[in-house]
């Protein structure tokens, strides 16, 4: 074990992102070259998927989305050790989740407290982010849940049930009025 071990929670959302390969890639890695490399690979897998999932938007905020993500890259082209490139990678996430939500909150320099309270930290003055659903969406995600529940096998079977049945209802809801959720 090193003093790498410790960014486990890391090495594991980064094998969300690209399998078991990256995991054994970084488990005890002290490299940089490839703590650099999955580092910026995230960073550019994240602005992939913005902009293959978010279908509107305001140019402004895709170009600030941008900025930060073409900054964290270059930050982490710069830095000598593995805890800075994750400073780095921390720090530019940390302002895209921001930008998500609608903006960066722009307090730096100030030094005024910011209390976390409702109503302190609203971040819709430029824009404001609505979640939608589709129905197949909604199904797709009922399905996800059930496997993860009770499993492949159990959901076959249940869906067989559900096709043998010839309902009109959906899935999800001949699962809720058959009581097999």
């Amino acid at each position: 074990m090193n003093e790498y071990s410790k960014y486990l929670i890391l090495k594991s959302s980064i094998e969300n992102l690209f399998g078991s390969d990256a995991w054994y890639a970084l488990k005890e890695s002290n490299h940089l070259k490839t703590w650099r490399k999955y580092a910026e690979k995230t960073l550019k897998a994240i602005e992939l998927s913005i902009k293959d999932t978010v279908e509107i938007y305001d140019e402004e905020w895709m170009q600030e989305i941008e900025k930060n993500i073409q900054r964290g890259i270059e930050g982490i082209k710069l830095r000598k050790s593995i805890d800075e490139i994750i400073a780095v990678l921390c720090g530019t996430l940390i302002n895209i989740s921001f930008l998500q939500i609608g903006q960066i909150p722009g307090k730096k320099g100030s030094s005024h407290k910011y209390p976390l309270k409702k109503g302190k930290w609203r971040l819709n003055s430029y824009r404001q982010v609505i979640y939608l659903q589709t129905k197949a969406q909604k199904e797709d995600l009922f399905m996800d849940n059930q496997r993860s529940e009770i499993g492949s096998e159990r959901q076959m079977q249940l869906l067989n049930e559900y096709y043998l049945s010839k309902s009109k209802l959906k899935y999800s809801e001949w699962c809720n009025e058959n009581g097999k959720v």
